[in-house]
C-alpha cells in the first residue's frame, strides 16, 4: 500500500518537475535569451552569459527534482570536468543526462538538432548559447573544434540519442572524428542509473518503483595518442580503432557482444 502511494505521489512530482522546466523554457526563451541577444553584442561574451545562465538553471533543477525525491545522486571524479576547453564524452541512458551534465560543466557547449534552431521555443537559447547544430558534413567537425580551441567544453553524447535498454549501443564518428581532429584527449564519464526510468520510448508518467539513483563517475582522459598515426594513414581505420576503444570504456560490459558484430 505505501509502495503504491509513493510511486503515485513520485508520479505526480514528475508531472510537476516536467511542468516546471517546461515553464522555465518559455520563460528564459522569450524574456532572458532575447535580452542577452540584444544587449550582448560580443559573441564570445554573450555565449558566455547565456552558458551560465543555463549551467545555473540546470544546478537549480537538479537540487529541485532531488528536493521532491524523483531521484538522487552521487557524482565520483567531477571536478574533474571544471578545467576549460574538454571533449567530455558520456554513455546516454535518460532523457535528464544532459541536464546533468550541463549542472556540472562551466561554458558547456553541445549538438543539437538543427530542427530545434528553427523552433520558436527554443531557437533563442540556442543561438544565446552558440550551440552547435547538426547540420552534418565537415562544417560541424570544424564548428566541434573552433569550440575546444577557443576554451568551451564540448559535451557529446556518441551514441547520439539514448539507447534503448536491452539494445546495443551504436557510436556515431562525430566524437571519435573531433578528437582526432582537434587533437584533444576526451575526458570519458560513465553514467548508471538504478532502477532506470525516463528511457527511450518512455513515458514520463512510466516511474518505477523507487527513485532513481545516479552515479556519475569521471573515468578520466583517454589518450589519442595510439590512434593518431592510423587516422593520419587511413582516417577510417583510425576512426573504427578510437570508436572500439571508447565503447570498451563506456560499455565494458558489452564489449564482448560489440566484437562479435
Amino acid at each position: 500500500m505505501m509502495k503504491g502511494l509513493g510511486k503515485q505521489y513520485r508520479r505526480l512530482a514528475t508531472g510537476l518537475a516536467f511542468g516546471v522546466f517546461g515553464g522555465l523554457g518559455v520563460f528564459f526563451q522569450f524574456l532572458i535569451f532575447p535580452g542577452i541577444v540584444i544587449v550582448v553584442r560580443d559573441e564570445k561574451r554573450r555565449k558566455r552569459i547565456a552558458r551560465n545562465v543555463i549551467h545555473r538553471t540546470f544546478q537549480a533543477f537538479i537540487a529541485f527534482i532531488r528536493a521532491i525525491g524523483i531521484l538522487d545522486w552521487e557524482g565520483r571524479g567531477l571536478e574533474k570536468l571544471q578545467a576549460p576547453g574538454q571533449l567530455i564524452l558520456a554513455n546516454h541512458l535518460t532523457l535528464i543526462d544532459v541536464v546533468f551534465l550541463f549542472s556540472f560543466v562551466p561554458n558547456a557547449c553541445a549538438i543539437v538538432k538543427s530542427s530545434l534552431a528553427k523552433n520558436p521555443f527554443t531557437w533563442g537559447a540556442l543561438y544565446a548559447a552558440g550551440y552547435i547544430t547538426n547540420d552534418g558534413g565537415p562544417e560541424l567537425i570544424k564548428d566541434c573544434v573552433r569550440e575546444l580551441k577557443s576554451g568551451s567544453s564540448l559535451i557529446i553524447f556518441p551514441e547520439g540519442t539514448r539507447t534503448a535498454p536491452g539494445t546495443m549501443p551504436k557510436l556515431k564518428h562525430g566524437a571519435m572524428i573531433t578528437a582526432l581532429e582537434s587533437n584533444v584527449d576526451p575526458t570519458m564519464v560513465k553514467i548508471t542509473c538504478e532502477p532506470i526510468s525516463l528511457t527511450k520510448g518512455a513515458h514520463w508518467w512510466d516511474v518505477p518503483d523507487r527513485p532513481m539513483y545516479f552515479t556519475f563517475e569521471v573515468l578520466g582522459k583517454l589518450s589519442i595518442e595510439p590512434f593518431k598515426g592510423i587516422y593520419e594513414s587511413t582516417p577510417a581505420k583510425g576512426v573504427r580503432a578510437l570508436s572500439r576503444e571508447i565503447f570498451r570504456v563506456l560499455f565494458p560490459n558489452l564489449v564482448d557482444q560489440f566484437t562479435k558484430r
